[in-house]
């Protein structure tokens, strides 16, 4: 791993301005949890946003979300910092040479490259000072779909059972729809998340006021995207998505449908439309967005079990690498993990979803 000097500075005024078009310009292609709007969803967890610049073979538009605590401020680059692989290395000299500056009071970081986990790459973050921690994004394991062929290669590369689903709703009127977000919208999408695994709702689903966040935020930023689907047989849509398309990647972040369906492979079409429609926008690929680890692929008590029959058709489980700790005050570290967090946990002040 590369350990060319790197240096880490807060960004200018100038830089928010314009962040999003800086974090898309990162070595990654740019991730939507390194956006402007996720900044903003965030802040609705008691995570405070900070903008940071990473120079050196490479220039790094970071944003890290900052937890704090008695022990000091811990950082989380959600599917971050953007660097390429190779350099979290000097990544990493550079967060322990800032202590002193930009790094000041920080007793961790929390990095996390999305890059395919393999013995070889969890070698090098270890041998860099990481430790492995868990996996925290719902796309740590996800399936991915290359859109850069044309359309009719992509189709001809998903499972017979799938083009036979969209084929069969196809012929069978389902009709999907670009739809326009707002109040509306917003409503009926989180009615139909509520209806999924026998009523019970989206498994770790939030209150909607969260939700309303996330999408007003995505698509103020121009990256939220809305389609329902209609079998004709229910009052207002018997389906729906909710997409992201943020550089490279176009993720099918929420989705809801009534259960007692009328026309078979609906929301497989759904997704379909999306990707093509994506495809046309310049998207390079499809995520699928949480499911199981590929291992655990047909464990039906996984809780991401049904979703992940649903998402294999469209292709096989990518397993990302899970997040890494760089630890910069071991003490600090040992004090939030073994007092300060269980306590946070048992007030709920803890962030959701970070431990």
């Amino acid at each position: 791993m590369a350990s060319t000097r790197w240096t880490l500075r807060d960004a200018t005024a100038a830089e928010i301005a314009d962040w999003d078009a800086l974090v898309l310009q990162n070595p990654d292609g740019g991730q939507w949890t390194q956006s402007a709007a996720y900044a903003t969803l965030k802040r609705t967890e008691r995570l405070h946003p900070r903008h940071l610049v990473l120079e050196g073979p490479e220039t790094v538009h970071a944003l890290a979300l900052e937890h704090r605590s008695l022990a000091g401020r811990f950082w989380y680059f959600a599917t971050g910092p953007g660097a390429s692989f190779e350099q979290l290395g000097g990544i990493a000299d550079a967060f322990r040479a800032a202590r002193d500056g930009a790094a000041k009071g920080v007793f961790a970081v929390k990095v996390e490259p999305f890059v395919v986990d393999t013995p070889e790459h969890r070698a090098v973050l270890k041998t860099a000072g990481y430790r492995a921690a868990n996996a925290i994004q719902q796309n740590t394991h996800t399936v991915l779909v290359d859109l850069m062929p044309d359309v009719e290669t992509i189709f001809a590369g998903f499972k017979k059972s799938l083009r036979n689903h969209i084929r069969y709703a196809e012929r069978n009127g389902y009709r999907v729809e670009k739809v326009e977000p707002g109040e509306d919208t917003y409503r009926t999408m989180h009615q139909l998340m509520q209806t999924v695994s026998g009523g019970k709702g989206v498994e770790g689903m939030k209150p909607y006021e969260y939700y309303r966040t996330l999408w007003s935020a995505a698509v103020a930023q121009g990256s939220g995207h809305f389609w329902f689907g209609y079998d004709g047989a229910h009052d207002g849509p018997q389906a729906s998505a909710f997409m992201i398309r943020f550089g490279r990647y176009a993720l099918a972040k929420d989705g809801g449908s009534v259960p007692d369906r009328a026309i078979r492979g609906g929301a497989h079409l759904i997704r379909w439309r999306a990707m093509q429609w994506f495809k046309e926008q310049g998207a390079e690929v499809y995520d699928a967005y949480a499911t199981p680890p590929s291992w655990l692929a047909d464990d039906p008590s996984h809780r991401l079990h049904g979703p992940g029959v649903f998402k294999r058709v469209f292709g096989p489980i990518v397993d990302h690498l899970p997040s890494h700790d760089l630890v910069l005050d071991a003490r600090r570290y040992r004090l939030f993990l073994r007092l300060l967090l269980p306590i946070e946990r048992r007030v709920r002040r803890r962030p959701f979803g970070i431990w």
